[in-house]
């Protein structure tokens, strides 16, 4: 055993190699070995001296994690392309179109609904079918959705239909998306449960982390673009600036898809998945009609153990849909004039940098570090609750269109996107902790082992719940603010 590691060693007279040449990788003739196991550790500590077991242990936990990361970014990665690409879509609109103020309520409504009913329909077979088997099959969908978006739909099809038209292949091209997703969610989340509650705050922190990277790149371009404007003063550039980053975005997307591929594989191959997940899954393919019966009661129960977590997650997120983006997006700068680095075309993708970042430190530090790592359920469902004060906050802000001379109480742009930065942090560390909690028995002596998998994708499915809610809310929301001006 661990053959290729005695023979780095045989020609050495150092009983440990240096770090820089050592990687702690298991060996092809042991590639089926588990890595923890006694055996191993016990030989690796031998021949490459005391805690080398640890690093190789340490090693094939970070590759582990960094897998669930890409496919926790995976399941948000066209999430993200999509709200990122609406201003593009609405531009594609006439001037004079009662689509253009809508547009980003109605295709979030029916992305984040079809994701609910699609991901409804995925968990009456969670624990029953092998969740690599589903992650593989949306993953194609999701990849020939993807390249079709950024070629010939986004930079050739989309700008010569009618906004009728227009709109029902968006509405399509949003349901076809949600399916894929939901299944993807699905089988992401019931996975990194088996696996324990790091990798499910790494599916977290990777769904917050593709939303900075997606919206960075956006900013990126819109500054570029904005500079360019300014010096030339020549719009048509800027326009065929902003439908090259559309398309860039989706074309990023394509290729996130392919790195998931890669991580499934890694993991399908990993000796965990063939020690703990296959199995678990083969005896539920073998007992179908009496795990259907179980994993139905299951979910009901599991239901009224975590009702507080579920609530908590679904209230995050119907309040932060309710404003973001349609309503944050009708917010513009304070400063008159405005300066061109502070325009709309820069001002939008800017706000959706700052809430990106703070998502990503809410989901990845702050629901990470042991003192803010909260267990209660009622204190974390009564945190959620709270959220609800940023909306009122969001209308004291320069919400637009704005009668001449109203001045908006919130008259100070950094104020404005403090405001966003604690949003965003908040959302990302709720939502983590519920997800986390929900499926760690460890955390949550609520629930047992065997019933990770189910409680991680039944608040799953609460969250996209609390996203469907929240973008149908945003309609009552944008009703209040019109009103309000």
């Amino acid at each position: 055993m661990l053959a290729a590691i005695h023979s780095t060693l045989s020609g050495s007279s150092s009983t440990r190699p240096d770090p820089a040449e050592y990687q702690p990788v298991i060996p092809s003739n042991a590639v089926n070995a588990d890595p923890a196991d006694p055996a191993t550790l016990d030989y690796i500590d031998r021949e490459l001296g005391h805690a080398a077991a640890r690093d190789v242990i340490e090693y094939e936990n970070v590759k582990v994690y960094f897998c669930f990361w890409v496919l926790g970014a995976g399941v948000l990665m066209s999430w993200n392309a999509l709200i990122c690409t609406f201003p593009l879509l609405i531009s594609y609109l006439p001037l004079d179109s009662n689509l253009r103020g809508n547009l980003s309520s109605i295709l979030s409504t029916v992305y984040c609904f079809g994701n609910l009913f699609f991901l409804g329909m995925a968990q009456r077979h969670v624990g029953k079918v092998s969740p690599t088997k589903r992650l593989h099959s949306s993953l194609v969908v999701l990849l020939i959705t993807a390249l079709l978006t950024t070629y010939p739909a986004l930079p050739v099809l989309f700008p010569i239909l009618s906004s009728s038209l227009l709109l029902t292949v968006l509405i399509f091209i949003s349901l076809v998306l949600s399916f894929s997703t939901a299944y993807l969610q699905s089988s992401v989340f019931a996975l990194s449960s088996l696996w324990g509650s790091e990798q499910t705050l790494g599916v977290m922190s990777g769904q917050g982390g593709i939303a900075v990277l997606v919206s960075g790149v956006q900013f990126a371009l819109a500054f570029v673009s904005a500079v360019a404007k300014s010096d030339d003063g020549q719009g048509d550039e800027g326009e065929e600036a902003s439908k090259l980053a559309g398309v860039g975005l989706w074309a990023a997307c394509s290729l996130g898809v392919v790195g998931c591929f890669m991580a499934s594989r890694y993991l399908k191959r990993h000796p965990k998945y063939l020690d703990v997940v296959a199995p678990k899954f083969a005896t539920s393919e073998l007992n179908s009609v009496e795990g259907n019966k179980r994993e139905s009661g299951t979910t009901r129960k599991l239901f009224k153990k975590n009702w507080e977590l579920n609530l908590a997650v679904a209230w995050v997120f119907v309040v932060t849909l309710s404003v973001f983006p349609p309503i944050t997006t009708r917010i513009l700068s304070t400063h008159q004039p405005t300066p061109r680095l502070l325009q709309p075309d820069v001002f939008m993708p800017l706000h959706f940098v700052i809430f990106n970042i703070g998502d990503y430190i809410g989901r990845t530090y702050l629901a990470s570090y042991s003192a803010l790592r909260l267990t209660s359920p009622r204190r974390i469902l009564f945190l959620s609750l709270g959220r609800t004060l940023f909306i009122p906050l969001f209308f004291a802000c320069n919400v637009t269109p704005r009668e001449v001379g109203n001045t908006p109480f919130i008259n100070f742009d950094i104020l404005y996107f403090l405001i966003i930065l604690l949003f965003s942090m908040s959302n990302g560390y709720l939502g983590s902790l519920c997800m986390v909690i929900s499926s760690s028995p460890d955390l949550n002596p609520r629930i047992k082992a065997d019933e990770r998998d189910v409680a991680a994708t039944l608040a799953s499915f609460c969250l996209v719940a609390g996203l469907a809610a929240g973008s149908l809310a945003s309609f009552a929301v944008g009703a209040a603010v019109n009103r309000a001006l």
